[in-house]
């Protein structure tokens, strides 16, 4: 049965994570994993199987997040690249619509506007190089990075990185707790951002020594499967020193990234009993997503920046008690981009003008007579490290993936039938079968998608940051971070 649309406008309350790989939670299938709370908002709300991100990359995924739209649209390709101000997001919109606006944590601006929007901000991010390595030319073997360092160096102990979604939890906790007793206050939307289970793969021991001793790891790397691997994805591997990862470190890294979803889960479950206990749970919205995905060894992979389903793919879960159905799956293909337009309908608060995203609300209260909701995703990614721009388009069951570094050669692409295949481990790029449907897929992407002038356009953006922000030279004074450097503690496999 439809549910009715309630007519008080609801709180909202939007948790944003940061690499959390789709598969990686109970209520996904996996029997390994420990995440009550998410299993328990996913009982209580509805899960989107698959949801996916604009871009496979931090900063350009957020910002298309808050926008709703695509990387090229609003220019922001990389981790480096500052979203204009001028550009409205979601968070305007509501702000508008009389809703009180905050963000506490992470969401990962670049540049003097930390806001964007929002209407508070009660809790600063964590902080942000503003030239990164590749500009500067530096060489740094960090374990927050995409290199084998990350993997290498995994274990057991505690980051800065957790003693600050700590911090994050408990002013989110905080500012929920102060709206105690107010049904008829003002209506908020408070969006709270997470950088677990992001790397370094350092987690609680009590965390690494369960999952230690449940993961079983093989090498997934042989001669074989390299040869076999298409070149885009072995040249990846090679520049990131996938090959030189042992199975050993690649156990303990396993159980690293576990623990560090567990970790988050628990500050996730303080915010949910918060809620119960503070707020009107009965309207409250509760949305739970991830920038983008990690491959957590999955085809032997790690990290970001891949098309694959590890990768691009993320969590989203939406609970809403009496506005949306319990405990239900929604096997609709929906993007980060389409929250916003969604967010704005559940407020009653009009909508985003201009923008690629497309509410999904009508899948949410399963209106009757609606029109079919379009199967389609489409995600890209600039290049790091040397790779040149990639981009993603999913219809139906069908994934091609390109690479424009191989534009001439005829293993330019990836095909996978996700139903057939959902580990994407048999590429029906070089199967005569399917040339139809890949060069239908392979057209559709040439109309909306410009890999010269994405490469031209950063380039440019490249000159001017050098210009304005070289080294040791700032115009404005820095925006407020946290810098939780100096608390880590590993142990004695992990010396950085």
């Amino acid at each position: 049965m439809p549910i009715t649309k309630t007519l008080l406008r609801p709180n909202i309350i939007i948790i944003m994570s940061d690499q959390h790989n789709p598969h990686v939670m109970g209520c996904a299938g996996n029997n390994i994993i420990l995440t009550p709370n998410l299993d328990a908002l996913a009982k209580k709300g509805m899960q989107f199987s698959p949801a996916y991100c604009p871009s496979p990359l931090c900063v350009p995924s957020r910002m298309s997040f808050m926008t709703s739209q695509y990387p090229s649209q609003i220019k922001v390709w990389t981790n480096e690249c500052a979203l204009a101000s001028d550009i409205p997001t979601m968070a305007h919109y509501l702000e508008a619509a009389g809703y009180e606006t905050v963000l506490c944590g992470r969401m990962h601006f670049v540049g003097p506007d930390q806001f964007h929007g929002f209407g508070k901000r009660i809790l600063a991010d964590v902080k942000n190089d503003l030239l990164s390595a590749d500009i500067l030319g530096q060489d740094r073997q960090r374990t927050n990075g995409q290199t084998k360092y990350a993997v290498q160096k995994a274990g057991y102990g505690r980051t800065g990185f957790s003693y600050y979604d700590q911090l994050v939890t408990n002013t989110a906790c905080g500012y929920l707790e102060n709206k105690a007793g107010g049904k008829d206050a003002k209506p908020f939307c408070l969006v709270i951002g997470m950088i677990l289970p992001h790397n370094p793969l350092i987690c609680k021991k009590e965390y690494f020594d369960y999952y230690y001793s449940r993961i079983a790891v093989n090498n997934y790397f042989t001669e074989k499967t390299v040869r076999e691997m298409h070149p885009a994805v072995r040249a990846w591997c090679e520049r990131r020193g996938v090959f030189d990862i042992s199975p050993e470190q690649a156990h303990r890294a396993l159980a690293a990234y576990y623990g560090l979803v567990t970790e988050l889960d628990d500050n996730i479950g303080k915010i949910m009993n918060t809620v119960d206990r503070s707020c009107d749970p009965e309207n409250t919205v509760i949305i739970y997503c991830s920038d983008h995905g990690d491959m957590a060894y999955e085809n032997g992979l790690w990290w970001k920046s891949y098309f694959f389903e590890g990768s691009a793919g993320v969590p989203l879960i939406i609970s809403g008690p009496g506005r949306f159905p319990a405990g239900k799956k929604i096997s609709s293909q929906v993007n980060l981009i389409d929250i916003g337009p969604t967010v704005l309908d559940m407020a009653q608060a009009g909508s985003m003008k201009n923008v690629a995203g497309k509410s999904f609300y009508r899948l949410l209260i399963e209106e009757e007579n609606a029109q079919p909701w379009a199967d389609e995703i489409f995600s890209e990614f600039p290049g790091l490290l040397g790779d040149l721009p990639s981009c993603m388009l999913k219809k139906k069951e069908w994934k091609l993936i390109y690479f424009h570094e191989f534009r001439a050669a005829e293993s330019s692409y990836l095909l996978f039938n996700l139903n057939d295949d959902p580990e994407e481990k048999n590429d029906l790029s070089g199967d005569p079968r399917y040339r139809t449907i890949a060069r239908d897929l392979l057209h559709d992407i040439k109309k909306r998608w410009s890999a010269e002038k994405i490469l031209q356009e950063l380039e440019k953006k490249k000159r001017d940051k050098i210009t304005v922000f070289g080294p040791e030279r700032y115009p404005h004074p820095l925006p407020e971070y946290i810098i939780p450097g100096d608390i880590n503690e590993f142990n004695d496999n992990q010396l950085l």
